[in-house]
């Protein structure tokens, strides 16, 4: 069992958190907004991906660096963090894209 994936997903995580709480891009902005667009966009990708694997179009694979702790069939747990943070990074490149477009408006 490797925590590898597992740790780096979590590492980004903690590194995204850090950018959006230094120039306030998301869950630091609007904490409300922010929680609800990640629970959503988890709740998404997760039917996404059970429908994916109902269908056989997704199987979880080997690898080394991964725990090999399932919470479904084919769906590792690494899954569910990669969605959280998939889903966190998304809503801080908008923030991103929010504040330099309001920048670029005011100098313009």
């Amino acid at each position: 069992m490797s925590l590898l994936y597992l740790g780096f997903v979590l590492v980004s995580t903690l590194c995204m958190g850090l950018v959006d709480h230094r120039w306030k891009l998301f869950l630091f902005d609007r904490p409300k907004v922010a929680l609800a667009a990640v629970g959503v966009g988890f709740v998404l990708f997760v039917v996404w991906d059970l429908v994916a694997i109902e269908l056989a179009h997704y199987s979880k694979g080997d690898s080394p660096a991964m725990t090999g702790i399932e919470v479904a069939p084919e769906l590792p747990v690494e899954e569910l963090f990669f969605i959280v943070f998939l889903s966190y990074l998304t809503g801080v490149l908008h923030g991103l894209f929010r504040l330099l477009l309001d920048r670029d408006r005011r100098t313009a």
